[in-house]
C-alpha cells in the first residue's frame, strides 16, 4: 500500500470512529430519555422519541464493521445490548399465554379521531363520524375515551352513540362559529363521579370519570397531551423558500425551542396527571395520546409501577400512528399490575391519523 493510500484509509477509518462515537451517544441519550424531567434538561427526549432510527443506525454501523473487520466493532455492539430490554415496548412476537384469572372482563378503547378531519380514506367529518359508530358497533367495547373529539353543538356531544354508550363525561373547548372540541370518555357502565384536569395555556387536557364496573370502582382517564403542532410539509416548504444558510439556521432553531417547549409542557402535564391519580384511592386505567414514544419520561412516568396492555398481551408492532406505521407508538392503555390483559388489538382503520387500540383487561 503506497503512503498515499495509507493516508487515505487512515483518514476514513477515523471518520468511521468518528460516526461510531456518535451514533453511539444518541443510543445512550435515547436510554437517558427515560428517567429525566425534560423541565430539568430536554436533550435526552429528544433523541428517545428516534430511539428505533438511532438503534437501525447502530446496527447499521455495526454490520459495517464486522464486514471491514474493524476493531471498533464492539462500539455498536455495547450501546445495542440495552436495547433487548425495551424491544418489547414496539415488537411482540408472540401475546403471550392466555390468562387463568377469575374476574370479569372489561373492554377499552382508546382513540384520538383527529377532530374527524384527518382521515387518508374519509374526506367529511359526517363519513369519519359514521365509520366511527360502525367501528364501535363491532368492537363494542365497555368504555371509550376518544381524544380529539369534534362536534357542531353539544346537544351533538349528548347524543352520538347514545343507544350504545349511554352514560358519557366530557370537556370541549369552543371554536370557531362555536363548534366544539376536546376529550370524551363513553360508557355502557354508570359514571359515578367525573372531573377534568385542565393544563396551562393549552387546549390538551385529561378528563377521567369513575366507572361503576359490577360493583367496583375504577377511575379511568382519558388524556391527551401536548403535541409538536408542528407541519413537517410547510416546514420544508419554509427551508426551500429562504435563500441563505444563516436563515434556515435560525428556522431551525425556532423549530429546536418550539420542539423543547412543548416536551417541558407534555412532561408538567404528566406529572398534573400523577399527582390526581395518586390522590386517589381507586385503581386507575390510563387511556389516550400521550404524544410520545415508549422511550420517554411522559411514558415512564404514568406506566410506572403498571401495566401496558401491548406489553403484556399484545403481538406483532405497536405503532398506533398511521403516517409513520410502523416506527410509533403514541397511544396507550395501562393498568394495574393486579389486573390481567387478555388482548390488545391496534384498529388498522382509517378514520383518523391515529390507529384505535382495544384492550380486553381481567379486572
Amino acid at each position: 500500500m503506497t503512503k498515499k493510500k495509507r493516508r487515505t484509509h487512515w483518514f476514513f477509518g477515523l471518520l468511521f470512529r468518528i460516526l461510531l462515537i456518535v451514533a453511539a451517544a444518541a443510543m445512550v441519550l435515547s436510554y437517558v430519555a427515560l428517567f429525566v424531567n425534560p423541565s430539568k434538561c430536554a436533550l435526552p427526549l429528544l433523541f428517545g422519541l428516534f430511539f428505533i432510527p438511532i438503534l437501525f443506525l447502530n446496527v447499521l454501523l455495526m454490520v459495517v464493521a464486522l464486514a471491514n473487520r474493524s476493531k471498533s466493532v464492539w462500539i455498536p455492539i455495547i450501546v445495542a445490548l440495552p436495547s433487548l430490554l425495551y424491544a418489547e415496548l414496539f415488537y411482540k412476537f408472540s401475546a403471550g399465554d392466555t390468562p387463568d384469572k377469575e374476574g370479569i372482563v372489561m373492554r377499552v378503547e382508546s382513540f384520538n379521531v383527529g377532530m374527524f378531519s384527518s382521515s387518508s380514506l374519509y374526506k367529511t367529518r359526517d363519513a369519519c363520524r359514521k365509520a366511527l359508530v360502525e367501528s364501535l358497533q363491532r368492537t363494542s367495547p365497555d368504555v371509550v375515551s376518544l381524544q380529539e373529539f369534534f362536534v357542531e353543538n353539544y346537544q351533538m356531544a349528548d347524543t352520538l352513540l347514545g343507544r350504545l354508550y349511554p352514560y358519557r363525561h366530557y370537556h370541549l373547548f369552543k371554536v370557531h362559529n362555536g363548534k366544539l372540541f376536546g376529550n370524551i370518555i363513553l360508557s355502557k357502565l354508570p359514571i359515578m363521579e367525573s372531573g377534568t384536569i385542565r393544563f396551562r395555556r393549552s387546549t390538551n387536557l385529561s378528563v377521567w370519570a369513575d366507572i361503576d364496573h359490577y360493583g367496583r370502582r375504577i377511575r379511568v382517564y382519558n388524556n391527551h397531551l401536548e403535541s409538536y403542532n408542528i407541519s413537517f410539509t410547510s416546514l420544508v416548504k419554509r427551508f426551500a423558500e429562504e435563500e441563505s444558510a444563516e436563515q434556515i439556521g435560525m428556522q431551525l432553531e425556532e423549530v429546536g425551542q418550539k420542539m423543547i417547549g412543548t416536551v417541558i409542557r407534555r412532561s408538567d402535564q404528566a406529572n398534573a396527571i400523577l399527582e390526581n391519580i395518586n390522590g386517589c384511592s381507586f385503581p386507575a386505567i390510563i387511556c389516550g395520546d400521550f404524544n410520545d414514544t415508549p422511550m420517554s419520561y411522559v411514558y415512564h412516568t404514568l406506566a410506572k409501577g403498571r401495566k401496558d396492555s401491548f406489553k403484556d398481551c399484545g403481538k406483532g408492532f405497536g405503532s398506533t400512528f398511521a403516517p409513520l406505521w410502523p416506527l410509533l407508538r403514541i397511544d396507550y392503555i395501562i393498568y394495574p399490575e393486579e389486573y390481567c390483559g387478555m388482548s390488545h388489538k391496534v384498529l388498522k382503520e382509517n378514520i383518523s391519523d391515529h390507529y384505535p387500540v382495544v384492550a380486553e383487561i381481567i379486572i
